[in-house]
């Protein structure tokens, strides 16, 4: 079942790019953080990260984007590579929806596959807030389905930098399948600046969850340079 899942979605990121036009705007940055976390928890044991991430965008709001980003589980996994094919529509000023599917593979060892899945995602942007959810299946090849809910607030300060507050609740829908770090759900809250300066990105974000403190779930900061080309 896991492979034919696989398959449909591979057809679905082929039938992408025959969508795209030929004058479709293609897009990379490449980065450095200080530490990879996901929904506040750390990919890489606290230690830094190198990422890539190129998009390929079509007039008629269709793209197709690939992310790669150093981890470390401790296992000898050392990749993961998210592959997504999407659709983003602007309805007005003040109103835009970006929705799609997304394909995550990880590599390094043997086992490193098995974490494999799929998940459906879709954001919608206001001149309020954004509001985010995404939902998998299959989560980290485990056979449990897994939810993220997301909130956040873009906050543009003069022209000096961007400021960005957010939270996330993520929760598992098999404790016994899948637990997240012993818990079956928790937030994430964080606040983010960014700053364009000498041709590059730079960030300084930080994360805080309500799950109990440990050497993987605490409170941390994270800065992060990137160049986009």
């Amino acid at each position: 079942m896991n492979e034919c899942r696989y398959r449909l979605v591979t057809l679905y990121f082929l039938t992408v790019i025959a969508a795209l036009p030929a004058h479709a705007e293609v897009t990379g940055k490449v980065s450095l953080v200080s530490n990879y976390l996901s929904y506040g928890l750390s990919q890489t044991q606290d230690d830094p990260a190198l990422q890539f991430t190129t998009t390929w965008s079509g007039e008629s709001g269709l793209y197709l984007s690939g992310w790669a980003s150093q981890v470390d589980f401790g296992e000898r996994t050392d990749t993961e590579v998210g592959v997504y094919a999407g659709y983003y529509k602007t309805f007005s000023d003040t109103l835009s929806l970006d929705a799609g599917v997304a394909q995550f593979l990880y590599e390094g060892t043997d086992i490193s596959d098995d974490y494999n899945y799929n998940e459906v995602y879709a954001t919608f942007h206001t001149s309020l807030l954004s509001l985010g959810l995404h939902y998998a299946w299959d989560y980290f090849g485990s056979g449990a389905e897994y939810t993220i809910v997301q909130i956040s607030k873009k906050l543009p300060v003069a022209d000096w930098f961007t400021l960005t507050l957010g939270t996330d609740y993520s929760l598992t829908g098999d404790e016994n399948k899948y637990s997240i770090l012993g818990e079956s759900d928790y937030l994430h809250y964080f606040i983010r600046t960014e700053k364009d300066w000498i041709g590059l990105q730079w960030s300084l974000s930080l994360h805080e969850t309500n799950m109990p403190e440990s050497e993987t779930d605490e409170a941390r900061a994270v800065a992060g340079i990137g160049w986009e080309f």
